[in-house]
């Protein structure tokens, strides 16, 4: 008798030792979900060779151009902002690069290493490191000079690892505008509107980590 209530124990203690892990596999599917914010959604550029996954506002769409010599692809929301009176727009177009990215990225960036104290001056040049916590990175924020007002405010990226670098593409990733001429700048702070979309990109660009290329690779044989 003493043996069959052991045997029970042992089977009862059996099923809730199955039911906790259950529970415990469920809590940790539930936490894995929950970092993503409502309204969000995660993103995979499908980059040959430098294929990135992000966080960013639901309702966008990706792509990437497999037929170019150099691998690139895109992020583009339509409604990011739907109350800027500018664009409501936002586009981050990248392309891969493949080396250590901390040889990569001065080289990648060298027009914005190389300018004068009176070009920065007039285009409020500004320089991020400190992007990512996964990888190396750095970043110039910086205003288009030779066009009429509005003038854009763009950011620049290169990030990346010890074998691959992402570039942004296009004119960089819009920041949003400056509606003063290049003699109303000087010396002056940047406005905080020319740079509304700063805090987005940067959240964005904390989210970007590489994952493997989702494009399957075709047997050579």
């Amino acid at each position: 008798m003493e043996e069959v209530k052991q045997q029970g124990w042992l089977a009862l203690a059996s099923r809730w030792k199955v039911l906790a892990l259950l529970v415990l596999s469920l809590s940790a599917q539930a936490g894995a979900d929950s970092h993503v914010p409502k309204g969000m959604q995660r993103y995979v550029i499908p980059i040959k060779g430098c294929a990135v996954e992000f966080v960013a506002k639901a309702g966008g769409r990706v792509a990437a151009d497999k037929a170019a010599s150099l691998p690139v692809g895109w992020f583009h929301h339509e409604n990011y902002y739907p109350k800027d009176r500018y664009s409501r727009s936002l586009s981050i177009s990248l392309s891969c690069h493949a080396g250590n990215a901390r040889d990569l990225c001065p080289q990648l960036l060298a027009d914005y290493r190389n300018l004068d104290k009176l070009q920065a001056r007039d285009i409020q040049l500004r320089r991020l490191t400190r992007l990512n916590p996964r990888y190396y990175g750095e970043a110039y924020i910086a205003s288009d000079s030779g066009v009429p007002t509005p003038r854009r405010r763009d950011l620049d990226l290169c990030m990346g690892n010890e074998t691959k670098a992402i570039l942004t593409e296009n004119g960089g990733i819009n920041l949003r505008y400056d509606p003063r001429e290049i003699v109303e700048t000087r010396g002056k702070p940047v406005l905080k509107q020319s740079e509304h979309a700063l805090p987005d990109v940067l959240a964005i660009i904390r989210s970007i980590r590489f994952v493997p290329d989702p494009t399957p690779k075709q047997d050579s044989r």
